[in-house]
């Protein structure tokens, strides 16, 4: 069974996402289930709220690409202007998105103000969510490289993709420490482009920026090596 569709749009056999979306459901809800025990066993239902609302941010540009992908997998006509402009559309609305997925890491942050009674457990529930979120980005770049290798080349492709890396590591600074979201480009653009145009006077946004733009690089190109390299006994697909 195929993960990830070929350059061709081919749909996988069955029709099915492949192991890959369904580890991702799995590891879904064993998240769910802890904030939610977490939230019967204590009363407060304030990591439920925030882990679960992150989390279905992250998932928001999967969904996306996975979308487009199966528009131009269904469509037999060979991808005209119109399509273009769609795939064009679908590409932005991923990116502008695609920094809510390794933010839950920065939720971490919020282990501090945990009682010493739940501190393991929450440690431990916030990073099956970071993980969580941080292999559902790396699960919608992966399609989005095999969606656009054909149409720009192989390193144009790969250049595209280390400039999204470095705009999602600039997109988690505007979130953890200008409390920004990603529909404010939408709902408050001119506020937005002004806090933007002030990141420039701040170095941490430069530094942040390039840290994570760098982890998360080497975190896409360590899975894409291994995507690409493993192989199924059975199968001899990627997995």
């Amino acid at each position: 069974m195929e993960l990830f569709i070929k350059p061709a749009y081919t749909v996988p056999r069955g029709g099915q996402s492949g192991r890959g979306l369904h580890a991702l459901i799995l590891l879904t809800v064993a998240g769910l289930t802890l904030v939610t025990t977490r939230g019967l066993l204590t009363g407060n239902w304030w990591f439920f709220i925030m882990l679960t609302w992150n989390l279905t941010l992250a998932w928001f540009p999967l969904g996306v690409v996975l979308v487009l992908r199966d528009l131009r997998a269904a469509s037999n006509a060979p991808a005209g202007l119109q399509n273009r402009w769609l795939l064009g559309a679908g590409l932005l609305l991923w990116l502008v998105f695609l920094p809510n997925a390794p933010y839950i890491i920065t939720d971490l942050y919020h282990i501090r103000h945990v009682d010493s009674p739940l501190l393991w457990f929450d440690t431990m529930t916030i990073f099956l969510f970071a993980l969580t979120g941080l292999l559902t980005g790396l699960y919608s770049i992966l399609i989005v490289h095999r969606m656009i290798r054909p149409l720009v080349g192989r390193w144009r492709t790969w250049g595209l993709l280390v400039i999204s890396q470095f705009l999602s590591g600039f997109g988690i600074y505007l979130g953890r420490m200008g409390r920004w979201n990603s529909w404010d480009i939408i709902t408050s653009p001119s506020a937005l482009a002004s806090a933007i145009a002030r990141t420039y006077h701040d170095h941490l946004s430069i530094k942040l920026t390039l840290a994570y733009g760098f982890v998360l690089l080497v975190l896409y190109v360590a899975f894409y090596w291994y995507v690409e390299n493993e192989r199924t006994p059975d199968t001899k697909s990627p997995l």
